[in-house]
């Protein structure tokens, strides 16, 4: 499949990355209730809540994120997020990689993942296992995950 978009011609094969075989400019989704969307050159992958995990925590009142250059494991630990129902969850990585930048506003800011859980990133990786997006679920997938998780 061919896209033309302001004049400037992408090419997809069947809307799929051959590298990896991810559909491409899709946002993926973990069990961990995370969004996660994976760079045009398979290489960053930004993280955030998703609707449901921020309608599920409740107001969010305090967020700790990894440092920079942190290198994280697959489903391995980087984060928390509390929220005033006195609920702290756990962040995990969705995929393997290393912390290029975290979402600083957040920590000055936390209710903003409430707010527009959707623009409001929480960490960018460096990927390093890009076959490992694989195993997350796509936007049907999450929809029937979420249903079975309620």
């Amino acid at each position: 499949m061919n896209i033309i978009k302001t004049g400037i011609k992408q090419s997809l094969v069947s809307g799929v990355n051959s590298k990896v075989g991810i559909r491409a400019f899709c946002t993926h989704y973990s069990a961990e209730l995370e969004w996660v969307k994976l760079s045009d050159d398979n290489k960053v992958a930004t993280v955030g809540l998703s609707f449901f995990g921020a309608k599920r925590l409740g107001k969010i009142n305090y967020v700790e994120l990894p440092k920079e250059h942190r290198k994280c494991r697959s489903e391995e630990k980087f984060g928390v997020l509390e929220s005033s129902n006195a609920t702290a969850f756990g962040l995990y990585a969705p995929v393997s990689g290393e912390v290029l930048e975290v979402n600083e506003k957040l920590k000055k800011s936390p209710s903003l993942l409430n707010e527009d859980p959707a623009n409001n990133w929480m960490v960018k990786f460096k990927v390093s296992k890009p076959e490992e997006f694989k195993k997350l679920m796509d936007s049907n997938k999450y929809k029937k995950f979420v249903k079975w998780y309620r």
